[in-house]
């Protein structure tokens, strides 16, 4: 075999081992998703302060790792090797997304009831890792965030409404507008990451609905 049809066959190589390690990274990262949907079933199945409880634990939890990984930097660099599935390359020196994940749920859990609160997280950990499977799947390879994903966000969140519809008493056109809202998000991911919007403005927007539709909404409750 020449040099050239060795090159090829490294980089053919290469290629295969940068696909699993991309894979591997999504499948963790969805996993750890899905399992904040943890949060909203403590609400509706517990209390709302279990959920508070459980969101504040993740945030103190999160916050504790970031100022670790900036006050020790060693603990940062073997963090990345120990974990090199778990994060992504540009959060080396930046806040993780897990992070702003954790934000986003304790500010959604605090600003609203179980049943806006909790439908809201639900927008984030079902849809958010719905739009990247189904990108993944079905969209052109290399374009970033497509609209097959954002479609699959949307069908994520719309299902998430259901619950909220079931579990929370919600009107099902207020968390239609959520969930077109979380997509929205999702889709343009403004800074400084879409994991902190997705829940606190599809809340909002759940809120807003319910409040011209003449509905009552608790902003800041003690229970519920």
């Amino acid at each position: 075999m020449n040099k050239n049809g060795l090159l090829r066959e490294s980089n053919g190589a290469g290629a295969g081992s940068d696909a699993l390690a991309a894979g591997r990274l999504s499948l963790l990262r969805k996993l750890m998703h899905l399992a904040m949907t943890l949060v909203p079933a403590a609400g509706w199945l517990v209390s709302r302060q279990a959920a508070l409880l459980l969101a504040a634990a993740l945030l103190a939890a999160s916050l504790a790792l970031e100022g670790v990984r900036r006050g020790w930097p060693a603990v940062n660099r073997l963090l990345w090797r120990l974990l090199p599935s778990v994060f992504r390359a540009w959060e080396g020196r930046a806040v993780l997304g897990s992070t702003w994940l954790a934000i986003g749920l304790a500010l959604t859990a605090f600003l609203w009831d179980s049943d806006i609160g909790g439908t809201a997280i639900l927008f984030l950990v079902w849809g958010d890792p719905a739009a990247e499977v189904v990108g993944r799947r079905w969209g052109h390879r290399g374009a970033g965030k497509t609209l097959v994903g954002s479609l699959g966000c949307l069908a994520a969140c719309l299902v998430a409404g259901m619950v909220g519809v079931g579990l929370g008493g919600l009107s099902p056109w207020s968390v239609g507008a959520g969930a077109l809202v979380a997509t929205a998000v999702e889709r343009w991911s403004p800074p400084p990451d879409d994991n902190l919007w997705m829940p606190v403005l599809s809340g909002l927007a759940i809120a807003l609905t319910q409040l011209g539709r003449g509905e009552t909404v608790k902003w800041f409750p003690i229970a519920g």
